[in-house]
């Protein structure tokens, strides 16, 4: 095993591992196979970089007020429009626990193919069956482990940050903030401060845990915490070269993202093209044949939607795959030049050189006579 690579060291041999593994010789059947496994990751929305958004907005409904200009919460419930509303919360509800329950299924799926995306690097090979049959408990802790983590992030932000905010209320600083404008700047100030080192901290720890954790719980047979156990002191003595690591990953993975984005958006451009002409088409066979919106067209339209939506996502994927396995080479050739159990399989010795064989003996002349 090597001595210890460094951050930019560990770059050279792991664009060649993907060189080797990809193209030399390059095989149609094991890229359909790594892209499935960048869909089943999510790996192919970050370009392989490995990686949550969100946003909201208010509805304007037609809520009576109340004279001092707020609204009666017993007069907006007997509104029409809640009575309408009622009408749907079922179906609403129903939606959430479907959303709620297909998110669980994709991160239990997704906590496995990371460990088969892990095997399919190290040994060049990509065994979907084989690697979920092979990693099926080490993929069940991990997932036990990032539905707590996606648990305590929340939970730990309610607490950091509307902690404060709930004190800041109930001090009625925010009746008169004029005469709080100062502690309102600064707190925040504070409170942006906190909550952006939170979220780097739970996204580096999350990191750690897709790096390292993982190919020590593969390689060692580990649960997640005994991989935990066998990673930390590890990050200990070096932490210079793990802080060099993450800013290395973090410049990898925006080149990557500015370079596989611009591909990614020619080939869905060149896709969304014949689509777009298929699309306007059949809406206009179907007006002649006197389609209408019913339940029916609009089930078809959205299935026959989704099917679009999957096809761009697989190809995407499959497009990203040499991004998805240069930055698992990267993370191989770094870590195992620390951990040995990795190291032997990463850079395994080199052969003995062959032995030539041995000049035959010549046989001594016979004595004269």
């Amino acid at each position: 095993m090597p001595s210890r690579l460094s951050a930019v060291q560990a770059v050279t041999p792991a664009f060649e591992q993907t060189k080797q593994q990809l193209f030399k010789p390059f095989r149609f059947r094991h890229w359909l196979n790594l892209a499935t496994i960048s869909l089943v990751t999510g790996e192919f929305l970050s370009g392989g970089g490995g990686g949550w958004g969100g946003g909201g907005g208010r509805a304007n409904l037609p809520l009576p007020r109340r004279r001092g200009g707020g609204e009666s919460l017993l007069v907006a419930f007997a509104n029409p429009v809640w009575d309408r509303v009622k009408e749907f919360l079922p179906w609403v509800l129903a939606g959430v626990a479907v959303l709620i329950v297909l998110f669980l299924l994709w991160l239990y799926a997704a906590s496995i193919y990371r460990f088969i995306l892990f095997d399919s690097v190290l040994y060049n090979r990509s065994e979907l069956r084989k690697g979920w049959r092979r990693y099926k408990p080490h993929g069940y802790s991990y997932f036990l482990w990032t539905l707590c983590l996606a648990m305590a992030v929340p939970a730990g932000l309610l607490v950091l940050i509307g902690g404060p905010i709930f004190l800041a209320w109930r001090a009625h600083i925010f009746d008169h903030p004029k005469e709080h404008l100062a502690l309102l700047i600064l707190g925040g100030a504070g409170l942006l401060i906190l909550l952006m080192a939170a979220l780097l901290l739970a996204a580096i720890v999350a990191l750690f845990a897709k790096d390292f954790v993982v190919p020590a719980m593969a390689m060692e047979n580990l649960g997640v915490l005994d991989g935990w156990r066998r990673v930390l002191p590890m990050l200990r003595t070096e932490k210079l070269a793990y802080a060099g690591y993450v800013l290395m990953k973090i410049v990898l993975a925006v080149g990557t993202a500015i370079i596989f984005g611009i591909i990614n958006f020619v080939v869905i451009l060149m896709m969304l093209i014949p689509l777009a002409i298929m699309g306007v088409a059949a809406y206009f066979l179907g007006k002649a044949a006197g389609l209408t919106w019913s339940l029916g067209t609009i089930s078809a339209v959205v299935i026959l939607g989704g099917a679009v939506l999957f096809l761009m996502f697989y190809v995407i994927a499959f497009i990203s795959a040499p991004a998805m396995v240069f930055f698992q080479s990267y993370t191989l050739h770094f870590f195992g030049s620390r951990y040995p159990a990795l190291g032997a399989v990463v850079f395994p010795p080199s052969p003995p050189p062959p032995v030539s064989p041995a000049a035959p003996v010549e046989p001594l002349p016979l004595p004269a006579g």
